[in-house]
């Protein structure tokens, strides 16, 4: 398995400490690789687990799980198993048995990590596989990222097996006298891999016999050269946070393939791919053509894309914990995704970051911490009392975040905006003596513009 060994340290796979989930089928392939990986793991300084999904999609599934089970005893490996009743869930979501299952068993996969059960998935997807995925994202409408196939690494998923060719597999099997379970469905052909894999690559390889490698030094062109041209795009300016992608409009200037890039990567990072195809990428460029602010579009998984003054805004709308009041006091006042610090001080010359300066005889003693209510005014430095709307508008904050910012208020008299500024009636001048040093911590970032 020198291929093995060779993806395994160039890319840096294994690392002392590692906890291992191997992703166990019963299949050969699955088999091999939980068995390679036992037979390092000292060299390593790992460990491994085995995660068996039991799809309930074939009649022989329990018996194939139980194979598994007996197998990762057999080798002092702890297996977990789950069950998940895949046609119900498919015939619930009106979608396709393949499809459903993948979803289902890498939920299972992050819920292992989420869990710390272990750090790391490894999967034993192989050679051919990648000769497959690299054709099947072809033929589903893929551009380069999807024609440079499955990576080694892809977060906390790794596949030691990429680059090992299927008879390696089957050699080592035999060499070690590996037993196997069989899935019966990989004939049948209504799935789209079983398909590509049984009736039109042997017809490929009677007609061009390097056709495996063509097809991934193609791969690894693609990959390549969707490399390089990410690596010319500056995501610096582009907020992502708190499953918040905020795309700044002046990035649309740039050439298509350039905004479709940054796009898609902003869904990637926020988890929101699925299902995004180049029709979207469409329909948000249009929207950002019409250059209208507080213009929405709604997309697939109950994506918004809207246009916040001069930015495009990608999110799925949270529903938002209510506020509730609370009184001004000295000390920590804690909210959701907030920490207040309030002290009272003669000392205020300089002023800190995150921090704000409110003269205390001046403020009223029934002020209360809570969020924007209908009619609150606001006294900006100089420019006299206006409706609180106006005063988000003229300093462009944006919509989605106004009813989440905390304000110091009395009746509809707002006295501190926190993290923007407080009211012109309550700062400190030269005949203050005490002042209230509010200091605050969000947990969720002020969404300054």
């Amino acid at each position: 398995m020198e291929s093995a060994k060779n993806t395994i340290k160039s890319n840096n796979l294994l690392k002392k400490g590692d906890t291992i989930a191997v992703a166990v089928s019963g299949g050969i392939d699955s088999i091999c690789l939980l068995h390679y990986l036992n037979s390092i793991k000292k060299e390593f300084g790992i460990k491994l687990v085995a995660v068996n999904v039991d799809h309930q999609i074939r009649p022989n599934s329990a018996s194939d799980s139980q194979f598994v089970m007996d197998y990762c005893k057999s080798i002092d490996v702890p297996c977990y198993k789950f069950n998940i009743d895949v046609p119900q869930i498919a015939l619930q979501k009106k979608m396709g048995l393949e499809e459903t299952a993948r979803i289902c068993r890498y939920k299972v996969f992050d819920g292992v990590v989420e869990k710390g059960l272990a750090n790391k998935v490894a999967l034993a997807h192989h050679q051919s596989d990648q000769v497959e995925t690299v054709l099947l994202n072809i033929f589903r409408g893929a551009g380069l990222k999807g024609a440079g196939g499955m990576e080694v690494v892809q977060g906390h998923y790794i596949r030691p097996f990429l680059n090992t060719k299927k008879d390696e597999i089957i050699a080592y099997a035999n060499q070690f006298g590996l037993s196997h379970v069989e899935d019966e469905t990989n004939t049948n052909t209504n799935y789209s891999r079983n398909f590509l894999r049984n009736d039109i690559l042997p017809k490929l390889r009677t007609h061009w016999k390097n056709v495996d490698a063509n097809i991934l030094n193609f791969a690894k062109i693609c990959k390549q050269d969707n490399e390089y041209i990410l690596s010319q795009i500056n995501f610096d300016d582009i907020v992502i946070e708190n499953k918040t992608a905020r795309i700044p409009l002046y990035k649309f200037a740039s050439p298509d393939p350039i905004q479709n890039r940054i796009l898609l990567t902003c869904f990637q990072k926020l988890g929101l791919a699925k299902d995004i195809e180049k029709r979207h990428l469409a329909i948000i460029k249009n929207l950002v053509q019409t250059g209208q602010n507080g213009a929405k579009i709604s997309l697939p998984n109950k994506i918004k894309a809207s246009l916040e003054y001069d930015e495009l805004v990608l999110c799925v709308p949270k529903q938002k914990a209510e506020f509730v009041p609370k009184d001004f006091k000295l000390g920590k006042t804690v909210f959701d995704d907030c920490t207040i610090t309030v002290k009272k001080t003669s000392k205020f010359n300089v002023l800190e970051p995150n921090c704000h300066i409110i003269d205390a005889k001046k403020l009223p003693k029934d002020v209360k911490w809570r969020t924007r209510q209908n009619g609150d005014v606001f006294a900006k430095f100089g420019s006299g009392e206006k409706k609180l709307k106006d005063y988000f508008i003229d300093i462009k904050v944006p919509n989605s975040i106004r009813g989440e910012i905390p304000l110091l208020a009395s009746g509809n008299e707002v006295y501190c905006v926190l993290g923007y500024q407080i009211s012109d009636k309550v700062k400190a001048d030269n005949d203050t003596k005490l002042v209230y040093k509010i200091s605050y911590q969000k947990t969720v970032k002020i969404n300054k513009t």
